[in-house]
C-alpha cells in the first residue's frame, strides 16, 4: 500500500472538520497512484499533468489561523515540496490543486 509520506510522494492533502467532522486524506505519488481514504486510484496522464501544473502555481507556503474562528470550519493541509501548511480558508493559489484533490475524494 502506498504510504502517506516518503520520497516518491508528490503531494499529501488533508481536509478535516466541518459539521460532519470529516477526516479526509489524499496522497499522490510521482507515478500517478493516489491513495484516497486507503483506496488506490490511478490518475490518467492528463489528470497528473493538471495536478502538477496546479501545484506549481502554489506560492502560499505558510500556515494561517484566519477563518478558523468559525464554528464547523474546514481545515486544509497541503504537504508539497517538503513544506506543510494548514489553512482554514483556501488561498487563491491553492484553489486549483484543492479542487483536483477534492475531486479524487469524490470518486
Amino acid at each position: 500500500m502506498l504510504a502517506h509520506t516518503g520520497p516518491d510522494v508528490l503531494v499529501t492533502y488533508e481536509r478535516t472538520g466541518g459539521f460532519a467532522g470529516l477526516d479526509d486524506r489524499v496522497t499522490v505519488d510521482d507515478s500517478g497512484t493516489a491513495l484516497v481514504r486507503d483506496r488506490k486510484i490511478m490518475l490518467r496522464d492528463d489528470e497528473m499533468r493538471g495536478l502538477r501544473a496546479a501545484l506549481r502555481r502554489i506560492v502560499t507556503t505558510r500556515s494561517s489561523p484566519a477563518g478558523c474562528q468559525v464554528a464547523d470550519h474546514f481545515t486544509y493541509t497541503l504537504t508539497y515540496r517538503g513544506r506543510r501548511a494548514t489553512r482554514c480558508r483556501v488561498p487563491p493559489d491553492w484553489r486549483a490543486a484543492v479542487e483536483r484533490l477534492d475531486a479524487l475524494l469524490a470518486r
